[in-house]
């Protein structure tokens, strides 16, 4: 598939890259669970808020070696450069992940918490599958299986309507203004995370000019 060309051994760069962009998932999902965590039982502590920002410094640190490693490599090997501007445009899909996890802490800072809610089960149920799908896609991602990748995409697409569903029916709460408005905003938080992670898998089965369309609506792919 489109970067099958790049496996082979360990040593090289492209290996790194993709086991740098694999890790930036799997650190974005830990901020991803921190920052849920606060809303759902934790609430906000300044040692919450360190560990969600530190986690995404580190991505962010993450995404700069991957553009350098790239950078080098292109440099060295013209040849290759569609594949270096493929892992150039996810690796910044990767790197949201911990800026929806900062976003999503940033609720229980303006004093949102679905602790003892009636709903209570749905969230956390709606929580635990984008959890899950950046584990997933991270492991996919890191072993280059593009037939997985497909079906997790497929997968993932039916939860990006779902989001859009429970973020109008909020619209209709006018008895809590304040709980529809952070509902509104975990689940816009949510599907944004999954498009981007869905952005990642796309390099597995899309070519070069049809990456990056997932965090679009499906008519304006």
């Amino acid at each position: 598939m489109v970067l099958e060309f790049f496996r082979g051994g360990a040593e090289h760069p492209v290996d790194e890259i993709r086991h740098l962009i694999a890790k930036m998932l799997h650190d974005g999902n830990e901020a991803f669970n921190t920052a849920t965590d606060a809303l759902f039982e934790g609430g906000k502590s300044k040692a919450t808020k360190r560990e969600v920002r530190a986690t995404d410094r580190g991505i962010n640190e993450m995404q700069a070696e991957v553009r350098r490693i790239l950078m080098t490599h292109a440099a060295v090997n013209p040849a290759d450069l569609s594949v270096v501007l493929q892992y150039a445009s996810i690796v910044k899909d990767a790197e949201r992940v911990g800026d929806y996890a900062k976003n999503l802490y940033d609720l229980v800072r303006y004093g949102a918490s679905f602790d003892g809610s009636e709903d209570e089960d749905e969230l956390e149920g709606y929580r635990s599958a984008v959890s899950s799908l950046i584990v997933e896609a991270a492991n996919v991602f890191d072993e280059v299986n593009a037939e997985r990748a497909q079906a997790l995409l497929l997968k993932a697409d039916g939860f990006l309507r779902e989001y859009d569903v429970k973020v109008k029916e909020q619209f209709s709460d006018d008895n809590d203004v304040k709980g529809a408005v952070a509902r509104a905003l975990y689940y816009r938080f949510l599907k944004r995370t999954t498009a981007h992670v869905m952005n990642v898998l796309t390099s597995l089965v899309q070519p070069l000019d049809r990456l990056d369309y997932y965090d679009e609506a499906p008519e304006d792919r």
